[in-house]
């Protein structure tokens, strides 16, 4: 079987997706237009100070690894073609994301208190679980590094927009199982080409169509984190619009333009966000 390395797996599966959604992206008015790029920027930044150190020790205990020649570079044990996906997969999503549309109104209730509270146990749990899963056997390594890596993340995201995350689950599950589901074809073929080899020794041998549980479960809860930071990201600027902008945030948006002022009629129209 033909061998694909990393760089010509985003020619063949990352890059022809990430130019059909650049070239279907809603045409919003320009401060939506700045803020879904700021956003977007935002989350590409996090996800490679984030992501990094927990791919790089994965590597270096042998929970996945790469065919001979299927990398040219690393730094820190993490290929080229690994970071570009850090950028690449974020992107994706977050423009599917926008494709789809999605309403960031902050509406009365956002703040409750049960949601949110609710969500930061749930973190908290999976952090708790899944480093105890890490000590409980060296099958358990990938999954309980996973649930634990995600856990403080959800904590955060639910803490802060708890409520509007509550009345908001067909956004941001279709946003995220449509991609993911996406990477998981592409994953699935990369395995079966050879171009990356998931351990057999860190994980827990569940797999669905070849498929290691793992790996569904990590492009899952990456989609997941980058949506409810998409969309929170905005709703924390539409609460601002209603209620006042911050003096120290309003000086710099008010610069460069990132604050909503009444509508101009001569703006193009949105796509709509109510679906």
């Amino acid at each position: 079987m033909i061998q694909l390395t990393y760089l010509q797996f985003h020619l063949v599966f990352t890059l022809p997706v990430l130019a059909l959604l650049l070239y279907l992206a809603p045409n919003y008015e320009p401060v939506r237009k700045r803020r879904s790029a700021v956003g977007i920027a935002i989350l590409v930044t996090i996800a490679f100070g984030y992501t990094t150190p927990w791919g790089s020790y994965l590597i270096q205990r042998g929970a996945w690894w790469y065919a001979d020649g299927a990398v040219a570079f690393r730094a820190l044990s993490i290929p080229l073609g690994e970071y570009l996906f850090f950028i690449i997969k974020t992107v994706i999503v977050g423009l599917y994301l926008y494709y789809r549309g999605f309403d960031p109104t902050f509406r009365s209730g956002d703040f409750s208190w049960t949601p949110r509270l609710a969500g930061v146990l749930v973190g908290v749990a999976m952090t708790v679980g899944g480093l105890w899963l890490v000590t409980l056997s060296a099958s358990y390594l990938y999954l309980g590094a996973l649930v634990a890596w995600t856990g403080p993340v959800v904590a955060l995201q639910w803490a802060v927009g708890g409520g509007y995350l509550m009345r908001t689950p067909r956004v941001w599950l279709e946003a995220a199982l449509v991609p993911s589901a996406y990477f998981w074809i592409a994953d699935r073929i990369a395995i079966e080409m050879g171009t990356w080899v998931i351990s057999p020794t860190y994980t827990t041998g569940i797999a669905v169509l070849g498929l290691p549980i793992e790996e569904m479960l990590f492009f899952l809860s990456a989609a997941l984190m980058t949506i409810h930071g998409l969309t929170l990201f905005e709703w924390v600027l539409d609460y601002w619009d209603q209620t006042g902008w911050p003096t120290p945030v309003a000086a710099i948006v008010t610069a460069v333009s990132f604050e909503r002022s009444s509508p101009d009629p001569a703006a193009p129209e949105e796509r709509p966000d109510n679906r």
